[in-house]
């Protein structure tokens, strides 16, 4: 009747599980991205796809906070829920609909165009708005933990929200996720709607073809990398880890700027950097801001988008395609007559100089 498992989980949740068997088929595990456990399923009488997640969280009060804060939530870009029970003294779980386009690191890999990475960056600054007008602040916001339906983003784990104080705005850091972790909350343990804006930052840096590796020793330096092979207490490593992470979003040398494709103009780059700032009193200090600077970015750059190595741009009127020449330069194709032929008046060139070149004909 219900899900089958061939791992062991706690009694409880295994007999939720048969349970629910009544009501929904087709149990699918997902093992990425969620606390607890996650799993998808379909009502058995409506052929709803639904996401159902069981979670321990916090003793206390605070236990049920995810499925409470979401409630009162109304956005395009959060997920809704359906409904949500204890299991037991433990365990409980909520149901929310299922987003069929993976995560935002899927989509991320999908490499999107210009236009369309900056609508889910606007989508998601929507969602966080809408966290921020209740008081709250997410502290995870990272690719993991926001999921696409269709070209929609939808902000899709709760677990680390919380309230602010009425008085201060401030409420203690999250200590998930390192390499999003706002520089000022690794100092103070304390975290503001600020650091929201910082981590959407990263999120929008990856969105518009920014390199963020998640292997955290990438981010050592190479004495750093020879202590880090002689040790081989895991907790020292990763301390060594997070201090590195540190002293690179410190010195906003965390993102690297040099892997954003070439259409990313210098303005542009200024407000991601602006968006990054490890002062919070000098980073852009809103969503409303940052939805701002993300307008005028997406209205200031030509819709590029990567199709494998080639470059494209389709305008109302013009098609080109940048072609790597295997030589480290780009060779400009310009569609005419259902064909692509070689763009008149330019020589091959690197991918920078082509694409204003294009610009400038456009």
């Amino acid at each position: 009747m219900g899900a089958r498992v061939s791992d062991q989980l706690p009694d409880e949740v295994q007999q939720c599980l048969t349970e629910l068997g009544v009501h929904y088929s087709d149990f699918e595990k997902v093992t990425r991205g969620a606390s607890g456990y996650l799993w998808f399923a379909k009502n058995r009488l409506t052929q709803a796809e639904v996401a159902i997640k069981f979670y321990a969280g916090e003793s206390g009060a605070l236990r049920h906070d995810e499925p409470r804060l979401l409630s009162q939530l109304r956005s395009a870009n959060i997920l809704s829920i359906h409904d949500a029970r204890n299991v037991s003294e433990d365990w409980a779980y909520f149901i929310t609909p299922r987003c069929d386009g993976g995560d935002l690191d899927d989509y991320i890999k999908s490499r999107p165009s210009v236009h369309a990475s900056v609508d889910a960056i606007l989508g998601i600054s929507h969602g966080v708005s809408e966290i921020h007008s209740h008081g709250m602040v997410h502290r995870d916001l990272k690719p993991a933990n926001i999921v696409m339906d269709g070209a929609v983003p939808r902000i899709a784990d709760f677990g680390t929200v919380r309230v602010l104080d009425a008085a201060s705005s401030v409420t203690t850091a999250s200590q998930h996720s390192g390499l999003y972790r706002p520089p000022e909350s690794w100092i103070t343990n304390t975290y503001t709607r600020s650091g929201d804006v910082y981590q959407l930052g990263l999120v929008a840096y990856q969105l518009l073809g920014g390199v963020l590796p998640y292997d955290g020793r990438q981010y050592l330096s190479n004495s750093q990398h020879k202590l880090y092979e002689a040790m081989s207490d895991e907790c020292e490593r990763s301390l060594l880890v997070d201090a590195a992470m540190l002293k690179r979003a410190q010195n906003c040398t965390l993102a690297n700027f040099s892997t954003l494709p070439p259409w990313i103009s210098a303005a542009g780059k200024r407000s991601l950097r602006q968006l990054l700032h490890p002062n919070p009193a000098e980073r852009i200090s809103s969503m409303a801001d940052l939805t701002a600077a993300m307008h005028r970015l997406r209205g200031e750059t030509a819709d590029w988008s990567f199709n494998g190595t080639v470059a494209i741009l389709a305008t109302q009127d013009k098609n080109y395609e940048l072609r790597p020449t295997g030589s480290g330069e780009f060779e400009p194709f310009q569609r005419k007559n259902g064909a692509f032929r070689r763009v008149p008046g330019l020589s091959p060139g690197t991918l920078s100089e082509l694409v204003r070149a294009c610009a400038s004909r456009i």
